[in-house]
C-alpha cells in the first residue's frame, strides 16, 4: 500500500529540497503552484500517480531542475512553455497523459543539456518543430502516439547523439 491524497501547498516551503520522488503512489488532484518555490530542486519524479489538471506554469521557475518525470498521470491541457526554458534540464518525461496543444517552435533553443525527451501517448498536435534539431545532446526522443501532422523535419539529422527515436505520425 502506497501513499495517497493530494499534494499540500505547504510543500513549497521546503526551500532546500533537492529531490522529490513520490512515484508509484495514488496521489491525485492538482500540483500546487507553490512547488515553483522549490528553487533548489534538481529532480522531480511523480510518475505513476493519478495527478490531473494542468502542469503548473510555476515549474518554469525551477531553474536547477535536471530531471522532470510526470509520466503515467492524467495531466491535460498544454505543456507550459516555461519548462522548455529551463536550461538545466537533462530529462523530460511527460508520456502517457492527456496533454494537448503544440510544441513551441523554439523548443530546444534553451535546452542545451537535454538528453531525453519523452512526450509519447498524449494528444500533442501540430508540426514537429525544426528547432528540435538544436537539441544536439539528445539521446532519446519519443513522440509517438500523438496527433502530429506533417513530416519529420530534416533538422533531426543534426542529432548525432540520438540513440532511440520513436515516432508515428497520424
Amino acid at each position: 500500500m502506497g501513499l495517497g491524497g493530494t499534494i499540500a501547498k505547504e510543500i513549497g516551503g521546503l526551500s532546500f529540497l533537492r529531490s522529490l520522488i513520490i512515484s508509484n503512489n495514488t496521489f491525485h488532484g492538482f500540483i500546487p503552484d507553490e512547488m515553483g518555490n522549490l528553487s533548489q530542486l534538481r529532480e522531480m519524479d511523480m510518475q505513476h500517480n493519478e495527478l490531473n489538471g494542468a502542469i503548473s506554469t510555476s515549474f518554469g521557475f525551477l531553474e536547477n531542475l535536471q530531471k522532470l518525470n510526470l509520466s503515467y498521470n492524467k495531466f491535460n491541457r498544454n505543456i507550459p512553455n516555461g519548462i522548455f526554458n529551463l536550461s538545466s534540464l537533462i530529462e523530460i518525461d511527460l508520456r502517457n497523459n492527456s496533454l494537448s496543444g503544440s510544441l513551441p517552435t523554439d523548443i530546444c533553443y534553451n535546452l542545451p543539456k537535454l538528453e531525453l525527451l519523452r512526450i509519447s501517448h498524449n494528444q500533442i498536435s501540430g508540426n514537429i518543430p525544426p528547432s528540435m534539431g538544436t537539441c544536439t545532446n539528445l539521446k532519446q526522443l519519443s513522440l509517438s502516439y500523438n496527433n502530429f501532422s506533417g513530416s519529420i523535419p530534416m533538422e533531426i539529422e543534426n542529432l548525432s547523439k540520438l540513440q532511440n527515436l520513436w515516432e508515428e505520425i497520424f
